[in-house]
Order: C-alpha cells, then structure tokens, then sequence
C-alpha cells in the first residue's frame, strides 16, 4: 500500500513538474485563401478545415490543432504548450481539408526550426502559400 502510494505521489511530482517547465510555443504563418478557401457554412467541399503544427524532427509527432480564424485572413496565430523533447526541434505547419487530406508537412516552405527549452517561450513562423 506505501508503496502504491509512493507512486502516486511520484506521477501527480512527474505531471506538476512537466507543466511547470513546459514551454509556450506561439507562431503564425501566412495562408493564401483565396486560391484555397476556408470551410464555412457555404463553403463544405474543397476547402480547408483546419491546420495542423507537426514536430518532424524524426517520426512525425502532432503537436497542436490550430483552428481557422474569423474571419479567413493571414497571418494565422497559434499558441501552445509543449514539453520534452528540448533543444532544437523541425516543425511543420499543414493545411487540412475538410476531407481529410493535408499539405505536405515535407515540404520546406512549411517547416522551420525552432528551439525548445524548458519554460521559456518557442516562435515558429513559416509560409504556407
């Protein structure tokens, strides 16, 4: 039973400290819709949903859902919480369709390197056009 409890204690330390060192990730990227426009009320087929920021350092990891803003306008702010891993990091940027399908999170207008450190703020900035 102490022990159970030592283990509790540990994981509620492990989720109290991740959060405290957890750094806030903040970007914006420009979006051109009008060559893709953004889902709406009118709009439901062949429009774009929503966007997407990808770690890609190695295995793609998503690291936040970004929401369209209202109106469909660039540059598109973001902010998030992100933890470990620190140091520097490749992310991504990906436009999603209301299907399903996305951008290509390869492709180096979308991506840009970030650096990650416990606590301190992250600034991602790319260019989705």
């Amino acid at each position: 039973m102490k022990f159970l409890l030592a283990i509790c204690a540990s994981l509620l330390m492990v989720s109290w400290t991740c959060e405290a060192f957890a750094a806030t990730a903040t970007g914006s990227f420009n979006f051109d819709f009008a060559s893709d426009p953004a889902c709406s009320a009118t709009v439901t087929a062949d429009c774009i949903d929503h966007f997407e920021v990808w770690d890609v350092t190695s295995s793609p990891k998503k690291l936040a859902t970004v929401a369209l803003p209202g109106p469909a306008a660039s540059p598109v702010n973001f902010s998030f919480k992100v933890g470990p891993p620190y140091g520097a990091r490749k992310w991504s940027a990906v436009a999603v369709a209301k299907d399903g399908t996305s951008s290509d999170m390869t492709a180096s207008q979308s991506q840009n390197t970030v650096s990650v450190r416990p606590g301190a703020p992250a600034s991602f900035v790319v260019n989705l056009n």
